[in-house]
């Protein structure tokens, strides 16, 4: 899950759903917390329900969305508290990157469950012969699937060929293709191209980086 930063709000918003285009210009366009890009359906999404005491309208109550993501975390957390997310902790460093997303085992046991309860928030551990499988609806699986592919191959012709304007293709292809976690741990030991991944995306929290690593977010919980 990419760290994010989307600063203050342009304006007072008089519908939530206005905030959506600013969102999007602030985070790019993919949902806060699978990472898959969403070009014309994406949602603005209340991290704490409104019907929970969420703020409506409130700018640090945002976080972009697919229809997956949403539709599955609802209004299922009544806060904050219990879960990373992606505006205040470094949630890069909260799960393993592989294609089933599991609590990153380097964590403590009280940050294992908090990241567990995050994937189970968004059900983002759902895939084809899991425990927790997709509807036929939720792609979200395939996405990732595609783009772990992409990002090897792209991996291999970088090591072939590890000029300029491949790493401008390899940039170019992972904007494309979202999953921005995915593109950082396939090309874990490329350290030029991490810090291209992590300026390359548009609204990326850079104070959670150094050198393309990931390091603990200043005043998050992760």
């Amino acid at each position: 899950m990419r760290p994010v930063n989307k600063g203050k709000a342009h304006k007072q918003y008089k519908k939530y759903k206005d905030a959506r285009p600013d969102l999007a210009e602030k985070l790019g366009w993919y949902c806060s917390y699978c990472e898959m890009p969403v070009k014309n359906m994406i949602e603005v999404e209340h991290v704490i329900p409104t019907n929970k005491g969420g703020n409506e309208l409130d700018w640090k109550n945002f976080l972009l969305s697919c229809r997956y993501c949403n539709g599955v975390k609802l209004d299922r957390n009544t806060s904050r508290k219990g879960y990373f997310w992606p505006d205040t902790d470094n949630t890069f460093l909260a799960f393993s990157q592989a294609n089933l997303i599991e609590p990153n085992n380097q964590l403590t046991s009280l940050q294992k469950a908090i990241a567990q309860e995050t994937i189970d928030l968004m059900g983002l551990n759902r895939y084809p012969g899991a425990i927790n499988k997709p509807t036929e609806a939720d792609t979200r699986w395939r996405s990732r699937d595609e783009t772990w592919g992409h990002a090897v191959r792209a991996l291999d012709r970088w090591q072939k060929l590890p000029h300029p304007l491949m790493l401008q293709q390899i940039i170019d292809t992972a904007k494309g293709k979202g999953h921005f976690s995915i593109w950082m741990e396939v090309f874990k030991n490329e350290v030029k191209v991490k810090q291209a991944l992590v300026n390359a995306f548009t609204g990326t929290a850079k104070n959670c980086f150094v050198k393309g690593n990931p390091v603990s977010r200043p005043r998050g919980n992760l």
